[in-house]
């Protein structure tokens, strides 16, 4: 059930452009092709995310709907462990769940940036 959730928010994402996959906004040390687009435009932050695979993108997914269209301020104070208090972390593998720190770790450092202009 989880799974299908999962992929039904994958539904709901405006996919990525060929040339917004690119090297800049991929990440690294997750096993699936995944990109990240950050802008900031009316004081709020906009996230994007795409994904080869379907799992990961839906878990792009729930991450992006956290993270998309708030301020800075609300993306540095935010604390986001739903996937360490969720049976997901079980069901991926440590590059998946590497890869998904790792997604929100550019996220808030890019609101960092932001707050310190």
């Amino acid at each position: 059930m989880q799974y299908s959730c999962l992929l039904e928010l994958t539904a709901e994402m405006e996919p990525l452009s060929a040339k917004e996959k690119n090297e800049q906004n991929k990440i690294s040390g997750c096993q699936a092709d995944l990109w990240i687009v950050l802008s900031f435009s009316d004081d709020l932050i906009h996230v994007r995310a795409d994904s080869d695979s379907l799992i990961v993108k839906g878990i792009v997914a729930v991450i992006v709907a956290l993270f998309d269209k708030r301020t800075p301020q609300e993306i540095c104070g935010a604390h986001i462990d739903f996937l360490e208090k969720t049976p997901l972390k079980e069901q991926i593998s440590t590059d998946r769940f590497h890869g998904m720190q790792t997604v929100i770790k550019k996220i808030q450092d890019y609101s960092t940036s932001l707050t310190q202009m």
